[in-house]
């Protein structure tokens, strides 16, 4: 899925700041949303915090949150542009996926989009 994309064309940074993120904040929902929005983005940033590896969670936030390309996640981070997309995405060995948070994210919030 592409990421969404401003009006300068570069990627939309969800949340620069996420680690400085005062508990009382929403990660995507403006304030004076409805009290089941806020649940729910508190829902999206315990999943970001708690599900996912410490790797997984560093390339998450820094390719959603900050914006940085998965090459930029890789320089930072000292590894290859193929390890960061891992991380991301997952890979697939013995004809099942494996790894991955974004698939992991999915399958523990999709309770949560059914609601």
């Amino acid at each position: 899925m592409p990421r969404a994309r401003n009006d300068l064309g570069r990627p939309e940074v969800l949340w620069a700041d996420f680690d400085h993120l005062d508990a009382s904040q929403l990660l995507w929902a403006p304030r004076g949303t409805s009290e089941a929005e806020a649940h729910r983005a508190q829902r999206i940033r315990d999943a970001v915090a708690t599900a996912l590896s410490d790797k997984q969670r560093e390339a998450v936030e820094a390719y959603f949150f900050e914006g940085l390309s998965q090459a930029a996640i890789a320089r930072r981070c000292g590894v290859t542009q193929q390890v960061v997309h891992k991380r991301l995405y997952g890979t697939v060995r013995g004809g099942r996926r494996v790894g991955g948070a974004l698939p992991r994210l999915r399958d523990v919030l999709s309770p949560l989009m059914e609601a």
